[in-house]
């Protein structure tokens, strides 16, 4: 989003952004943490009831037990059947028609099996006879007299919990005792049925004796009740554990007693995987409603932020353009507030720097040109200090100019030769008269003084700004093509191209004009010296250029010489003075 490259508008959003996350936070979390707590609370009631009910539905059982033995030995049809084992179990069968799923075991006085029934019906198939019942617990105790009635969890072949009473025939004597009983698993599915909860039965020890959950028997010892819990449970109080065995769930512990006997513990186990996902829903829901109200907050943000931003953007990019040199760039009021002042300011800061630029470029330009008045003054001094060199430097401008053109230079390269041209022997000033002066050939020393015009001639102009394009052609207008010009020995294109033009123009003036020491050369003399210097004084390409323009050249030194008279000074007079020229 490009209203967003700006840090100001970081700092507009941001601020709503952090708020508006931490509000949303702190209020997802306080919300999903009361309405979790009021689930959670829920759950917690339906779990005690539900425990309550399982509860319940034990007692019951066990009162429906005791009622079915109450039923067998309340009149004497058990005890005359009792010697006669078929007559026993049809008696059994008969009494027990409107309770199929009762378990009846009677025995002698010795705990021994006489028969065994399960139910009526299709489940009577299930007859036991002559089995060693002695050691179920509390059974002998109560056949020695020790207790009129016992309860006890008998747990083969199935865990089956028991209630039995003393069996006396007619005379009194005991003959026996009978047992009444219900398997468990069939009483914690039939629990469950009706709770919608699973149901676990645990012994004394805390072991699973029977579940409805879908555990398998090997992993039942995973379900057991350590001996610390089972410390907390009594009958004002139970325990609650958490299950994982079919899912996540909770188990409401409380303990199981019939009359005076300790059986064990009962576990009433309800899934909380609808309480998690009831709360996780609950969660998405809010958090949904959270992201909706952070992302309108951001659209509202991102609005105002663009509102506030997009004039001062519009201010930057007038600035930049500005800065870069558009002083007729005016910035767009877009807003009546500060910013809009602020760009009202800044348009007439613009137009007052316009005016004060265009009064400094015409001062400068006065300037340069004052400059360049007195530095061609300058030069035009040192060329009036000899007769001969009258007019040297007007025409190695416009030779220059005429081979500047022919190699196509541009209008910059054109302007830094024209000011080169004037300026080329300005260094001059600082060479003595006497060498200047001088008719005969230079003496070694002389020469080398000489060949520093045009260092000293850079150094004067040096620090000129606007001179800066021009010293180069003025320091090496006396470079070689071969490397032996000076005063740096530049070779080929080392040497600038102004340079290299200004060479040519230069020595074709020199060799054309008067010198006190010979007359005036022909054109087709210094034609052919320039020709013979191709390649070693001069640039070939230069040369080239040249003999293009050489009727062009031509006729420019006829009007010259046409327009000059010449003063030629006596043999004695030392008011001369010669031009060094290259190759001489």
């Amino acid at each position: 989003m490009p209203g967003f490259r700006h840090p100001l508008a970081l700092k507009i959003v941001l601020p709503f952004a952090a708020l508006t996350l931490a509000i949303g936070a702190v209020g997802t979390l306080t919300a999903t943490g009361q309405l979790s707590a009021r689930s959670q609370e829920a759950f917690d009631n339906q779990l005690i009831h539900d425990g309550f009910v399982a509860q319940s539905m034990v007692q019951a059982s066990d009162a429906d037990r005791r009622a079915i033995i109450r039923l067998l030995t309340a009149g004497p049809g058990l005890s005359q059947n009792w010697a006669k084992s078929p007559a026993l179990q049809a008696w059994l069968e008969r009494a027990l028609a409107i309770h199929p799923n009762v378990v009846v075991e009677t025995v002698d006085p010795y705990g021994r099996e006489i028969v065994g029934v399960v139910g009526h019906g299709a489940m009577a198939d299930t007859v036991t006879q002559n089995r060693d019942l002695s050691g179920w617990p509390g059974l002998a105790y109560m056949l020695a007299g020790g207790s009129s009635t016992v309860d006890m969890v008998a747990p083969a072949p199935r865990p089956a919990v028991f209630s039995g009473q003393p069996v006396r025939n007619a005379s009194g004597g005991l003959i026996g005792a009978v047992l009444v009983g219900d398997y468990l698993d069939d009483r914690a599915a039939a629990m469950k049925a009706s709770l919608h909860d699973d149901i676990t039965y645990y012994d004394i020890n805390g072991q699973v004796l029977s579940t409805s959950l879908g555990a398998a028997p090997g992993d039942w010892p995973s379900l057991a009740i350590d001996a610390n819990t089972r410390g907390r449970i009594n009958g004002t109080s139970v325990v609650e554990l958490s299950r994982t065995a079919g899912g996540p769930a909770t188990e409401l512990v409380s303990p199981w007693t019939v009359r005076s006997a300790n059986l064990g513990y009962v576990g009433t186990t309800v899934s909380t995987a609808g309480l998690l996902a009831d709360t996780n829903q609950l969660r998405i829901i809010l958090v949904a409603l959270f992201l909706a109200g952070v992302l309108f907050t951001l659209a509202i943000g991102i609005w105002l932020a663009r509102r506030i931003t997009r004039p001062v953007h519009h201010l930057v990019e007038a600035t930049r353009l500005v800065s870069a040199g558009d002083l007729d760039h005016r910035a767009v009021v877009t807003t009546h507030d500060e910013i809009g002042e602020l760009t009202d300011s800044f348009n007439l800061m613009t137009r007052s720097l316009k005016e004060k630029s265009a009064s400094l470029k015409a001062t400068m330009s006065q300037l340069q040109d004052t400059y360049l008045m007195t530095i061609e003054a300058l030069a035009a001094a040192v060329e009036a200090r000899d007769p001969y060199t009258h007019g040297h430097t007007q025409r190695v401008e416009e030779y220059a100019i005429i081979m500047a053109k022919a190699l196509g230079c541009d209008e910059s390269e054109i302007s830094a030769l024209r000011r080169a041209s004037v300026l080329h022997d300005i260094g001059k000033i600082g060479i003595e008269d006497f060498i200047l002066r001088k008719q005969g050939r230079l003496e070694p020393e002389e020469e080398i003084r000489m060949q520093k015009h045009p260092t000293i001639g850079v150094d004067m102009l040096k620090g000129i700004d606007f001179l800066d394009p021009v010293l180069p052609l003025i320091r090496h207008h006396h470079e070689r093509w071969d490397g032996n010009g000076y005063p740096d020995q530049l070779r080929a294109d080392e040497i600038p191209l102004g340079a290299r033009i200004l060479a040519v123009a230069d020595a074709l003036d020199a060799m054309t004009s008067d010198r006190s020491y010979r007359a005036a050369r022909t054109f087709d003399y210094a034609k052919t010296e320039i020709l013979k210097g191709s390649a070693t004084h001069f640039d070939p390409e230069v040369v080239t250029s040249f003999i293009k323009s050489q009727r062009e050249i031509e006729d420019l030194l006829q009007r010259s010489a046409a327009d000059e008279t010449h003063h030629h000074p006596d043999a004695d007079d030392l008011g001369g003075w010669r031009l060094h020229v290259i190759g001489r």
